[in-house]
This record gives C-alpha cells, sequence and structure tokens, in this order.
C-alpha cells in the first residue's frame, strides 16, 4: 500500500513538473514574440526623448551647431537611436559641412537598420559625402616645411646676386658709354699696333648666374692694348649669324667671332645657353 501510494507521488510530481515546463517555454514565446514586435517601435519611443525634441527645434530655428550638439546628446542617452543618426548625418553633410561625420553617422544607421527601407537612399548618401570630402582634400603633395625654407633662402639669394650684377652691367654699359662719346684726345699719336694676345676682359658675368644676362662688357684698355672686345654670354636661339647681324648689321661676319672664340667652339653650330662669348 505504502508502496502504491510513493508511485502515485512521484507521478504527480512529475506531471506538475511538466506542466510549468511547458508553462514556462510558452511564457518565453510569448515574451520574445513581444519583443519582436515592440523593436521597430525603438525610434519612435526615442523620439519622445527631450534632448532629440531640443535638437529638432534648433534644426528649425536654423541653429545648426546647437541641434547637432543636441543630437549628440541623445545619442549618448539611446546609442542605438537610428534615426538619430540618420538625421545627425544629413545635418553634418549639408549644414556644417563635415562629411567625415555624416559618413559615420550614415553608416552607424545602416548598421543598426540593416533591412530599412531607406538603405539603398543611405548608401547613396554616403557616396556623396565621399565626394565631397575628396573635394576638401589637398590637390597637391604637402611638401616639407625645411625643403621650402631652403628654396625659398636659394631664391632670395639668386634675386640678390642677379640684382648685383644687373648694377655692375649698368655701369659698365655707362663707363663705356663715356669712352666713346669722348672720342680720341686730341693731338694724341694713334696707338701703335701691338702683337700681344688678346686683351683680358674687365668684368666677366659668372656662367652660374640665373637667369642669363645679355651684356657688352667693357674692356680696361690701355695704351698697348687695341680693338675693345665685349663679352656676351649666350640665350637660347642665339646663332653665330644673329650675333654677327646684331653686333655687325650682317650674317656674313659670323667667321669673324667663331675665329676668336674658336678654342671653345666645337663647331659654328654648337653653341650653349650660358656659355661667354668674346665680340671683337
Amino acid at each position: 500500500m505504502d508502496t502504491t501510494h510513493s508511485r502515485q507521488t512521484v507521478q504527480g510530481a512529475r506531471f506538475i513538473l511538466r506542466r510549468s515546463l511547458a508553462f514556462a517555454v510558452a511564457a518565453l514565446l510569448v515574451l520574445s514574440a513581444g519583443c519582436e514586435r515592440s523593436a521597430p517601435s525603438t525610434d519612435a519611443q526615442a523620439e519622445r526623448e527631450v534632448n532629440y525634441q531640443r535638437a529638432r527645434k534648433l534644426y528649425e530655428d536654423r541653429d545648426f551647431p546647437g541641434a547637432a550638439d543636441f543630437y549628440k546628446k541623445a545619442l549618448s542617452v539611446n546609442p542605438e537611436f537610428a534615426s538619430a543618426h540618420l538625421e545627425l548625418g544629413l545635418l553634418s553633410e549639408d549644414k556644417l559641412g563635415d562629411p567625415i561625420a555624416a559618413i559615420y553617422h550614415y553608416r552607424r544607421f545602416l548598421e543598426l537598420r540593416p533591412d530599412s527601407e531607406k538603405r539603398r537612399l543611405v548608401e547613396d548618401f554616403i557616396e556623396r559625402a565621399k565626394l565631397s570630402l575628396a573635394v576638401k582634400l589637398p590637390q597637391t603633395p604637402v611638401a616639407d616645411p625645411g625643403e621650402l625654407t631652403r628654396l625659398q633662402n636659394e631664391t632670395a639669394a639668386l634675386l640678390q646676386e642677379n640684382a648685383t650684377l644687373r648694377t655692375r652691367i649698368a655701369e659698365l654699359e655707362k663707363t663705356v658709354a663715356s669712352a666713346e662719346s669722348a672720342g680720341p684726345t686730341p693731338g694724341a699719336a694713334p696707338p701703335a699696333p701691338s702683337t700681344a694676345a688678346p686683351p683680358a676682359v674687365a668684368a666677366a658675368v659668372p656662367p652660374s648666374a640665373s637667369p642669363p644676362i645679355m651684356a657688352a662688357a667693357a674692356v680696361t684698355e690701355s695704351p698697348s692694348e687695341s680693338p675693345r672686345v665685349r663679352l656676351y654670354v649666350v640665350q637660347r636661339g642665339d646663332t653665330l649669324q644673329s650675333l654677327a647681324l646684331r653686333y655687325y648689321g650682317t650674317r656674313a661676319a659670323w667667321e669673324k667671332i667663331y675665329q676668336v672664340n674658336r678654342s671653345g667652339l666645337p663647331s659654328k653650330d654648337q653653341l650653349k645657353v650660358g656659355q661667354q662669348l668674346m665680340i671683337p
């Protein structure tokens, strides 16, 4: 009798346990279904949050930086507020000119709402913001500040050297003009022919001067030196014929220049820019 009663007690306990488990499973299913149904309303609930409402009001009042601040506060309260991410992305791109922040918030919206019907549109927003960012980026490589300083110093030194050379040339040309206008001294005997080597040039323009400068350099003359020699720095496009035409009025006189400068000219057609020529 006691054995039969014990069996009935065990069976009753098992029945009650099965009923309890079934009830618990059913309750979990109902709760999970309720959560799924309430998920879409998350943003609708969040839209009643004070910071979000304040952000919308400031946007309507065209206080865009203030609106952005309150959107950020709303997101700090609820980081999964997808609509706030989307609106802050649009605000950052269209009103604040911040494509980087816009791209971030657009992507957060897509992460939180991967199945949104706005997905294609938001993806287009991201591409648009990327193009806006590309326009803002510098189009030239950033130069090393030290290199820029070095180039600026070299440029200043060249300009100073160029100005000094121009001053010297102007003084030499003035000296030559004064000597030519004065003419020979009355009653002075003509200078005796000299068999010495061609006179040395008193002043020469350094070949490294930049840019090349054309000049007729004066020659220091003494009673023992005859004809004056001018110095010319070859420029782009110069030929012996063009120089002969300039200084002698005829191209046929090119051989005169060639003979004087023959040691430095491989041929009559090989003039180098910056090269110095003596014009007899």
